[in-house]
């Protein structure tokens, strides 16, 4: 990728569990598959977090539409006493395997609200992330953009999935500064994904600090921007993008957001997540756009408890 801090790396390796380099019980692994069916206005979720200086698993699978209208659900734990197998993992009704390294993987449920069977097929190498684009909450974290296809099953209704994406993964001590703000955007189509990093400025301003831009066959290091938001009842309603990368092009695109989900994700992290029609180039092109919160800085904002 062009202009990528050439010291950071993905290999094979990544797909596997990282040890915990200290006893900090607040050491985390996940494993994030995201998905969407946009004609339905449904975003969906594989979540698993990992606690291994606690010997705690958690897996999540979740989907929703509208304004946090939760569609299904389950969510449940168990204890971890051995090196957990994060190529071929088997937890609940949930199976994650990895059918080639860094690039294919294959999502199966089957639970009491919803079941599915995903393949998630990347379109571009993963991209590593500097621990200092998300401060206190990862020592490495990467990720995809990729298509998912496959089928999707709750309340007596089967849905086709085939939308563009992302897999994230994550691994280090998750301790979020009182005051931090985060968010990121991103989408995907055919031939075409982009991801931006950005760092609210205490004036307000929303600053992209990183990311990539994949378009006519290159991929490139997002180098700045500037994402403006327009907000209804204090949140996400439209949103405004433009940043440039190391092979000097310029990405614009402006997205209107679909459904909103609000959550607290742990450890202190208040997470909104947004489904968004991008629209780049005269092209619609569908992803997300998330905000991050310390709990400390959500409730200083006066907003409700998550």
């Amino acid at each position: 990728m062009i202009g990528r801090d050439p010291h950071l790396i993905v290999t094979p390796e990544d797909d596997g569990f990282h040890a915990p380099t200290s006893n900090d019980p607040s050491w985390i692994e996940t494993i994030w598959f995201p998905f969407w069916v946009p004609e339905e206005g449904l975003s969906a979720s594989v979540r698993v977090r990992l606690s291994p200086n606690a010997g705690q698993l958690e897996a999540t699978i979740a989907g929703w539409q509208g304004q946090s209208k939760r569609l299904f659900g389950d969510r449940w734990s168990e204890t971890i006493a051995d090196e957990p197998n994060l190529r071929d993992l088997r937890t609940g009704g949930l199976h994650i395997e990895c059918l080639s390294p860094l690039d294919r993987y294959r999502v199966r449920y089957e639970g009491a609200h919803s079941s599915l069977d995903l393949v998630f097929a990347s379109i571009m190498p993963a991209n590593p992330v500097a621990p200092e684009e998300s401060p206190g909450m990862f020592a490495g974290h990467f990720e995809q953009p990729g298509v998912v296809t496959g089928e999707l099953r709750f309340e007596g209704r089967s849905l086709a999935v085939h939308c563009y994406s992302i897999r994230d993964r994550s691994w280090g001590p998750r301790k979020m500064p009182a005051e931090l703000r985060l968010g990121n955007a991103y989408a995907g189509a055919e031939g075409f994904a982009f991801f931006s990093y950005v760092n609210p400025t205490p004036d307000g301003v929303e600053s992209i600090t990183g990311g990539y831009l994949l378009a006519d066959g290159q991929e490139a290091a997002i180098v700045s921007g500037i994402r403006e938001t327009t907000l209804q009842d204090g949140m996400a309603a439209a949103l405004q993008i433009e940043a440039s990368d190391a092979a000097g092009r310029t990405l614009r695109v402006q997205g209107e957001c679909v459904n909103t989900m609000a959550s607290n994700a742990g450890n202190g992290v208040y997470a909104v997540l947004n489904l968004v029609r991008w629209e780049h180039e005269g092209r619609v092109c569908w992803g997300e756009n998330h905000d991050v919160w310390s709990e400390a800085a959500w409730l200083a904002a006066g907003r409700r408890m998550l």
